[in-house]
């Protein structure tokens, strides 16, 4: 590979790796990458991550901690260098021109408008190696990145907290309570992850929540409501949030207050043209689907939900609302795998992916 002994190369690519998960949803449009410096011993000189986006990149983060001088150094990084002028100029030339003499990289560039980024480092002199063992690490890290690049569509994970008989409420058209403390807070930590939060009409009208995260440190996402034909209420809290409403209803023209982003389609328009108008024209590359049954039910059927979070009480109900009818029951198991599980307290978290 290089003059470096492999295991130190291993080492700071593990710790770029770990840097990375630092980087926020606020990097988005940019990768969450992370940038280990270090020299031939192995000793660690600077470390960087990927910061809000119109801010340095890891490479960059990691080099300005040290003036940009970095001659005879290495650097392991997580994700190609960006080769292009964007919000910042290329990482690659900064780390050209700060005299880094070799470049590990865990993963190539997908996106062809910041790929680039090995190739001109190699045709100036920098030794740059691709790392092998790590690219699962970066697909899972930045799945939400990858999803957009790959489809122009945004990453959606359907968020429902059900009974152990497999109703989401007990009393439909009431608000009803189902999990614990430690359920919450790990949901407050899912929308802090992702850029926006979803619903429908119904349980903006039934439970008048804020979609904000409260019980940890975390950013807000931007509410977006689907409702065809605007049946929303307008005295709700979650205007107070400049929501985006998916409708075909006409009448949001006539709607001037609030902060109401309405993006307007076609009567019949397919979930899918609305999740496109999301990613191209509002820069939302995740959404955390949170309800409720028929949204879910939708989206199922559309085949547009990449992750199922099931959260199960071990109340039960014994009837009321359940989250599956016949077709989207034989849908989620026919399309989905378990990937995790774990207790929330006194109740359980199951992760679903797509097959």
């Amino acid at each position: 590979m290089s003059e470096i002994p492999e295991n130190i190369v291993i080492e700071m690519m593990k710790l770029a790796v770990g840097l990375s998960k630092k980087a926020t949803v606020k990097t988005y449009p940019n990768p969450k990458v992370g940038a280990v410096i270090f020299d031939d011993s192995g000793k660690i000189i600077s470390e960087g991550w990927t910061q809000e986006y119109g801010s340095d990149h890891a490479e960059a983060d990691a080099l300005r901690k040290i003036g940009f001088k970095a001659q005879d150094l290495n650097m392991a990084v997580t994700l190609e260098p960006c080769n292009h002028y964007g919000k910042t100029p290329p990482c690659s030339k900064a780390i050209f021109e700060a005299g880094i003499r070799r470049v590990f990289v865990a993963k190539e560039e997908e996106n062809k408008k910041a790929s680039g980024g090995i190739a001109f480092l190699r045709q100036n002199g920098v030794e740059t190696f691709v790392v092998k063992g790590f690219a699962d690490d970066i697909e899972e890290i930045n799945r939400f990145f990858f999803k957009g690049v790959r489809t122009n569509l945004p990453w959606v994970t359907a968020k429902v907290a059900l009974s152990s008989d497999g109703f989401i409420t007990d009393k439909p058209g009431e608000r009803c309570i189902i999990t614990g403390f430690e359920a919450q807070k790990h949901v407050h930590q899912l929308r802090s992850e992702h850029s926006a939060i979803a619903v429908g009409a119904n349980t903006v009208n039934i439970d008048d929540p804020l979609l904000t995260v409260r019980l940890i440190e975390g950013f807000d996402p931007q509410p977006v409501i689907f409702s065809r034909n605007f049946s929303v209420d307008l005295n709700a809290q979650i205007m107070k949030r400049s929501p985006i409403i998916i409708t075909s209803s006409q009448k949001v023209h006539e709607i001037k207050a609030q902060g109401i982003k309405p993006i307007i389609l076609e009567n019949g328009f397919s979930l899918k043209e609305a999740l496109t108008q999301l990613f191209t024209g509002h820069k939302i590359n995740s959404i955390l689907l949170e309800g409720g049954a028929n949204l879910v039910k939708a989206f199922l059927k559309e085949g547009l939900i990449d992750e199922m979070q099931l959260i199960i009480s071990e109340k039960t109900f014994g009837c009321g609302l359940p989250l599956f009818n016949e077709e989207t029951k034989k849908i989620f198991e026919n399309s989905f795998h378990l990937t995790h599980s774990e207790k929330l307290g006194e109740d359980t978290l199951k992760i679903y992916r797509l097959k």
